[in-house]
């Protein structure tokens, strides 16, 4: 059941000394807490195909996809981001090996990858790659590979080496070596914080890194504080830093067995609208995915509140951007209601010449899964927990 936080207590940030095991850390008796920066990232494009693409990768098919969701559409996607949207990637600085990379802390995925010096030149343009020092290990014969939409993928070799995040260093972090990158990726790769158990390496599945780092921690969690551009945001872990957020922390339990970060979604209102009986059901929040993808009958009730909207071929929601676009409001299981704003839905330019802007809402992936991103989730102090055994659970607060 969901509850209120009303015994969380303020931490402090500390620094503590750690010394290097076989498997990763040892900390100091009292564990570590630590906190590293999130800055939105500064692209002025952005492509909502090339997004759902990308995502095909990270949630697998079951039973019959939609068509719609498979046919080549190309590029015609792109659209110009709105400066108000801005925060829909968030880049963290992390040294692996002797190099500093900006990734993105994916909590829908669990691979650890950066570019490597292996892959070809023009794979790997405008961004830093990783070369192997004395600290990496190449574990032989190990492998992995994300396959994407139309052939697309990411594959490599695997290596353990020293990863430096914030204060914090663990040795023996499994780095996926991307030796091909086909996609396009805005990142210079990925820290997935998703269940180990997603994780794409063979013949032996690797840890991430909060599992790695898990044991060392004061507490079992880590907490999204992301941010529009302008205001630099944070990913902590080990602790829930009080001067983040306002009131209290909503709480709502993982979806039983899920790999995910997954919680249950019930009833919805759109902007002055009274809450119905429909519910929303099982919704991933994601922090590599920028957009909030939801139930097909639920965003056509939701566009069917802004005047002048129509549905293209390229999947967008369009609309003039003059309209005024509702807020999302949806409860959690034990009743906290939270929302995706209007001014965030109305996130980029569509077409500048007939003044329509695009919609950051859009249908689920395969017609199954339902996620939340980095639009949702910048306007929330956001907790993941496993402090209580077997009772995994995510929180919510206002900043």
């Amino acid at each position: 059941m969901l509850h209120l936080d009303t015994s969380v207590m303020e931490l402090g940030l500390i620094a503590l000394a750690f010394v290097s095991s076989a498997n990763a850390l040892v900390a100091e008796p009292y564990g570590s807490a630590f906190s590293v920066d999130a800055v939105a990232s500064t692209a002025q494009r952005f492509d909502p195909i090339a997004e759902r693409n990308r995502l095909s990768s990270k949630y697998p098919s079951f039973g019959r996809q939609d068509k719609r969701q498979t046919q080549p559409v190309g590029q015609q996607g792109s659209v110009e981001v709105n400066a108000a949207s801005t925060g829909l990637t968030f880049l963290v600085p992390t040294v692996v090996g002797d190099q500093t990379f900006d990734m993105i802390f994916d909590t829908g995925s669990s691979d650890f990858w950066v570019y490597s010096n292996e892959s070809s030149i023009y794979q790997s343009l405008d961004h830093p790659v990783y070369i192997p020092t004395a600290s990496a290990e190449l574990l032989p014969n190990y492998t992995w590979s994300i396959a994407y939409t139309y052939g697309d993928k990411i594959s490599g070799v695997v290596f353990r080496d020293v990863v430096k995040v914030g204060p914090v260093i663990a040795e023996k972090q499994s780095v996926q070596s991307a030796t091909i990158i086909q996609p396009e990726v805005s990142a210079d790769g990925i820290v997935g914080l998703a269940s180990s158990l997603l994780n794409t390496v063979k013949p032996v599945k690797q840890k991430t890194l909060f599992d790695t780092l898990e044991p060392t921690l004061q507490r079992k969690v880590f907490a999204a504080n992301l941010k529009p551009k302008g205001t630099t945001g944070s990913w902590d872990f080990g602790y829930i830093d009080k001067s983040k957020y306002t009131g209290e922390i909503a709480y709502a339990p993982l979806v039983n067995g899920s790999k995910y970060w997954e919680i249950s979604v019930n009833e919805y209102a759109v902007g002055e609208g009274s809450f119905g009986n429909a519910t929303v059901g099982s919704v991933i929040v994601d922090s590599g995915t920028s957009l909030v993808y939801l139930p097909s009958a639920v965003v056509e009730d939701y566009y069917s509140k802004i005047e002048g909207y129509e549905y293209t071929q390229g999947e967008s929601h369009v609309f003039p951007c003059n309209s005024t676009v509702p807020d999302f409001h949806f409860k959690i299981q034990g009743g906290a209601i939270l929302s995706i704003l209007g001014k965030d839905v109305n996130f980029a330019v569509y077409d500048r010449a007939k003044g329509t802007c695009a919609g950051a809402i859009a249908s689920q992936l395969k017609s199954k899964y339902s996620i939340l991103g980095s639009l949702f989730m910048k306007n929330y102090y956001v907790v993941h927990s496993r402090e209580e055994e077997g009772s995994p659970k995510m929180g919510f607060a206002s900043h």
